[in-house]
């Protein structure tokens, strides 16, 4: 994965790498089973769900608003993907 904005993102096909990124490997979860190209991971030792729902409890901001991508991008980023036909 490579760090982008502050973000967590899985290396694939579908990114694209500049000569400044640097691949890292992390333990992470995903908030959700999503596109990998607008969900971010986020980092965790969780092993169990019950692991994942300490963490959950235990945050200071919401997921959602910590792995969508998009939002990183641009204010449209995700109206741009509706009107485009992605959802």
């Amino acid at each position: 994965m490579i760090e982008f904005n502050k973000q967590f993102i899985a290396v694939s096909p579908f990114i694209t790498l500049d000569e400044n990124d640097s691949i890292i490997t992390k333990k992470v979860r995903y908030r959700t089973v999503g596109d990998m190209t607008c969900t971010a991971a986020v980092t965790s030792e969780a092993a169990t769900i019950d692991d994942i729902i300490s963490e959950i409890v235990a945050a200071k901001t919401s997921e959602r608003g910590e792995t969508r991508i998009d939002d990183r991008i641009s204010e449209t980023a995700m109206e741009d993907r509706k009107k485009n036909g992605y959802f």
